[in-house]
């Protein structure tokens, strides 16, 4: 008796929970749910080192085709998708490469890095920064194999739902270094799931 009693309470607790779900669904509201956690890996970056010193503007696009994180284009369940860790890895194939220099490769030709995301939306390229290396920042000089990027707080959803996946554009200012760098990454993605 007393078992019956707690579930007719809990009963219409949980309807109402359910409608007032379905009420914000219909208003067009996005209602998150849940989240969960995607990691892609980015495609691999070779920049060519020379032996003169000189300056270095290389701005790399990387496409990533948004089949491989499961995000279909027409998917109505995902409200939001924001980066969460952006990181940037200098690959072992790095210091076998024709023109080595005997040294371990590294991010020390770094003077300044930002990553953007960019894809076509309703018919328009747009592309806006996502993550960068601040000013100042101490993997600068410490002749670092890995960098950890600070990220921006942006819904990315859009891009990563756009017709024919979208492009992280690496954009790097520095030194040619003196041998080719060999780097690729991931990136991870706080992704929520509702109605």
């Amino acid at each position: 008796m007393i078992c019956r009693c707690k579930e007719n309470k809990i009963a219409p607790a949980i309807t109402l929970i359910v409608l007032s779900l379905l009420l914000m669904a219909g208003c067009n509201q996005d209602v998150t749910l849940g989240t969960r956690s995607m990691t892609d890996n980015l495609p691999v970056v070779t920049i060519p080192g020379a032996t003169l010193r000189s300056n270095l503007t290389l701005s790399a696009g990387l496409a990533i085709d948004s089949n491989i994180l499961g995000i279909e284009a027409d998917s109505q369940f995902l409200t939001f998708a924001r980066i969460r860790e952006l990181r940037l890895d200098i690959l072992e194939s790095s210091d076998t490469d024709a023109t080595e220099d005997g040294a371990l490769d590294n991010f020390d030709f770094l003077f300044g890095l930002t990553v953007s995301i960019r894809a076509l939306l309703n018919g328009v390229v747009r592309e806006e920064v996502i993550a960068f290396l601040p000013d100042g920042d101490p993997q600068f000089g410490a002749a670092a194999r890995s960098l950890n990027l600070a990220v921006m707080d942006t819904d990315v959803l859009d891009y990563l739902q756009a017709f024919g996946g979208y492009e992280l554009v690496v954009n790097i200012t520095g030194n040619i270094p003196p041998d080719a760098v060999v780097l690729s990454g991931n990136v991870r993605y706080r992704v929520g799931v509702g109605l």
